[in-house]
């Protein structure tokens, strides 16, 4: 078979010699676009893109293939027999060997092209990728190669590539000895090197789907339309709109100091300073003016902004929206501003025009937006996740502005592996990263402080005297005990017009406390905030708490889904034991814009217990963690003001880290291709089985029928297309509970397909989730 006959795609039909020429010219556009550090700082970086462009799809030259792709309906082959990647990377891995390559970019150049379908490997399992057994029926279609044919095709010249499959193995794992050269790294050269992997793996992926994602126009546009220009004076203007606070004159002292501190020579920086400070808008200063600064030798960076919760990256979104100007109520997604997380709408506009949802998948997955507000999840997920449609946007991590707000909820675990990775990338690019926090862990090694030295910052928080902590935790007390003193105390709030926020452990307690409290006070609004409540109306209710107008009373139950971030403005708040960033975190919530004046707020720890004398704190939180803390409280007085969070938060940490695993082995991990735990069981922990429900209105019946019109998609691609388009509506309506011995949803919900819609009287946004399971024990139901 001539080169002109070989296929490689069947819709579209696609010729092979046609197909690695648009995936060259992706590639080649891609790498463009990225700074000139990143292109020239490893000389190998354009030949391997090159070379990954070219003959990453030589495999699909074999026989089985070209059988199969001519008309994949009716191919009665081996499935196994016209698997591709495997046979191109032994086969690229000779012409790397007859080019004179060294091990480690033949290394990436493996891994890229066995790994396009399946995903980054680990080092083991990319070398037993290229062990085949005898009478393996990809050793029969390695012989058909006709490697004159496919070299016209690529343009590279194949015809010295001398040696069998095994050949290409044995010549990087036994004689390169690749695996003891990756162990002989240093360990920053090692993630480094990592990440320069990862890097060209990312444009291989998106190269590879970027002419079969988009058509004609589209096409014109991904490679020429030019990228939207962001001012950094769009933060001046948000802010002349703001009204007048207390804090704007150490606002504007802040952001005068980012403007003139921050250089070159300090990539990472942390930015600590008390809760509603306005780090939103001091983070946008810095990226901004960090963007027009590095666009003056290059493409300008792109920003990402990542955030633990869902409730503050809706927040977040909202906040960036109206600096750009665009429809603060909008849920499309832009070239301008881009939302990527579990609730975020799958719609693309270009031009104020919707596209179609093809072309919305491809944009949305390769984070095509100047912009981009996400979750710790997604970030993560697109810096060690194996998976292709993660690693596919691992690029836009290169050459970048990355906000970590939040980052004191990092568990410990992660530190060293954050620490490495963005220290990484910040060396192998013109990537800049801020970490944000009132509690801040100094995960960042030689991070620079935006707020200045350490007198500086503790001349800051020095003049914060917004709220009072009141430590009576030291005293246990039962559940019921504690709604009974709660009573009298709330009614006396009540009538002062004070807004009150308690903070508990446990959903169940926290329903178990709104349930009094709402029948004592019908006349005033009680609203429960947990995950028994879906994410759509946890952010309706948080709205409304903001609109409570001065003087007017209102009470807040929660669980710490509420806690850090979330721009609410409460007079007292009550919090069960927990770690102490968690307890400053949610001290943040009072008196927030000091309406109250000096220690007007009021903050109290309390400790509870379940009615079988379970302490919900040890039920959900570290033990490690809650005893550091009650180190840190046990010789302080009573009661402490807010100028005193700096020095305890410091000794806490100061506590964690040398009695907590920060991570060091999944760097190793990382760092050496091994294998690493599931991202969200590292953010969260192992968590037991798990339920979703779909929580419907009486008149959100088109969902419904969405949903099941979704599912009876006969083309598997296609109904995961058309799945995918409904997500966000999805997890906007679901909740989710631990199952235990015992429990079957089917009584509670009717399936549609493998959904859950809950029946009617057992979700109301007021109470959430009502599955009569709390009386036996509300420790069984966190969260």
């Amino acid at each position: 078979m001539s080169d002109a006959e070989l296929l490689s795609h069947f819709e579209p039909t696609l010729r092979l010699p046609q197909h690695l020429a648009q995936v060259r010219a992706a590639g080649e556009f891609l790498l463009a676009g990225h700074s000139l550090r990143v292109r020239t700082q490893r000389p190998e970086t354009a030949i391997v893109l090159s070379a990954l462009v070219r003959g990453h799809d030589l495999g699909k030259g074999s026989l089985a293939f070209q059988d199969y792709i001519a008309d994949p309906a009716r191919y009665r082959g081996e499935a196994h027999a016209k698997e591709h990647s495997t046979l191109s990377a032994a086969l690229m891995l000779l012409w790397a060997k007859a080019q004179g390559w060294d091990a480690l970019p033949a290394l990436a150049l493996t891994q890229a092209i066995a790994g396009h379908h399946v995903g980054f490997a680990t080092l083991d399992y990319l070398e037993d990728r290229l062990i085949l057994e005898e009478g393996d029926a990809l050793l029969e279609q390695w012989a058909s190669l006709d490697r004159q044919a496919l070299g016209r095709a690529s343009g590279l010249d194949l015809a010295a590539t001398e040696g069998d499959f095994e050949d290409a193995r044995r010549w990087l794992f036994r004689r390169q000895r690749v695996g003891e050269r990756l162990q002989a790294l240093p360990l920053a050269e090692a993630v480094g090197f990592r990440l320069w992997s990862q890097f060209l793996f990312a444009l291989l992926l998106e190269s590879d789907k970027a002419f079969l994602a988009l058509r004609e126009e589209q096409l014109r546009r991904y490679f020429q339309q030019p990228r939207p220009q962001l001012a950094p004076e769009c933060v001046d203007a948000r802010l002349a709109g703001l009204p007048e606070t207390p804090l704007n004159r150490l606002r504007d002292e802040l952001r005068t100091q980012i403007l003139t501190t921050t250089d070159a020579e300090h990539p990472c920086c942390t930015l600590t300073l008390p809760t509603g400070t306005g780090k939103t808008l001091l983070a946008a200063t810095w990226a901004l003016a960090q963007r027009a600064r590095l666009a003056e030798d290059g493409p300008p960076p792109r920003i990402i902004i990542a955030l633990p919760f869902l409730s503050i990256v809706d927040q977040t979104e909202q906040e960036y929206r109206t600096l750009l100007g665009l429809d603060p109520a909008g849920c499309a997604q832009s070239d301008r501003l881009l939302a990527s997380h579990s609730l975020s709408h799958a719609e693309y506009e270009v031009e104020g025009a919707a596209l179609g949802s093809a072309y919305t998948r491809f944009y949305l997955d390769t984070w095509r937006s100047e912009i981009i507000v996400t979750t710790f999840d997604q970030l993560l997920l697109a810096l060690c996740s194996p998976k292709t449609r993660h690693q596919m946007r691992f690029h836009a991590l290169m050459d970048a502005l990355i906000v970590l707000d939040e980052v004191q909820t990092l568990p410990c675990r992660l530190w060293d592996l954050v620490d490495h990775a963005l220290r990484g990338l910040c060396a192998e690019s013109t990537t800049r990263v801020l970490l944000m926090s009132a509690t801040q862990p100094a995960l960042l090694t030689g991070a620079r402080e935006l707020a200045g030295d350490g007198a500086r910052v503790a001349a800051i928080f020095g003049q914060f005297r917004r709220y009072r902590l009141r430590f009576r935790h030291r005293e246990r007390q039962d559940l019921n005990g504690f709604i009974q003193a709660l009573v009298p105390r709330l009614t006396e709030w009540r009538a002062q017009g004070r807004r009150v926020l308690i903070t508990l452990n446990t959903r169940a307690s926290a329903k178990a406390v709104w349930r009094a409290v709402s029948a004592q006070f019908p006349d005033i609004p009680v609203w429960l905030i947990s995950a028994d409540v879906t994410p759509r109306d946890r952010l309706k209710k948080i709205a409304a708490i903001k609109a409570l107008r001065p003087g007017e009373p209102g009470i807040v139950v929660s669980t710490q889904t509420i806690e850090a971030g979330v721009d609410i403005d409460m007079d007292i708040v009550i919090r069960d034991f927990a770690p102490l960033d968690a307890l400053i975190q949610v001290a943040g919530r009072c008196n927030r814009h000091n309406r109250l004046g000096d220690q007007g707020g009021e903050v109290e720890i309390v400790s509870l217990s379940s009615p079988k004398g379970r302490e919900y704190a040890g039920i959900i939180y570290d033990q490690v963690l809650l005893d550091a803390t009650r180190e840190v409280l046990a010789e302080q007085p009573e009661a402490l003001g807010e100028d005193a969070v700096l020095d305890l938060s410091r000794r806490y940490f100061d506590l964690i880290r040398s009695r907590k695993n920060t991570g060091a082995e999944l760097t190793e991990a990382f760092a050496r291709w091994g294998e690493l735990p599931d991202i969200q069981s590292l953010l969260r922990g192992k968590t037991g089985e798990q339920t979703s429900f779909l929580a419907l209105a009486e008149d959100e019946d088109w969902l419904r029928l969405a949903l099941e019109c979704a599912l009876a998609v006969p083309d598997r691609w296609e109904r995961r297309e058309a799945l995918r388009a409904l997500a966000a509506d999805i997890q906007q309506r679901t909740v989710t509970v631990y199952t235990r011995r015992g429990f079957h949803p089917e009584d509670y919900a009717d399936p549609i397909g493998y959904f859950w819609r809950l029946r009617s009287g057992y979700y109301q946004p007021d109470t959430g989730l009502e599955l009569g399971l709390d009386d036996e024990d509300p420790a069984t139901c966190i969260l």
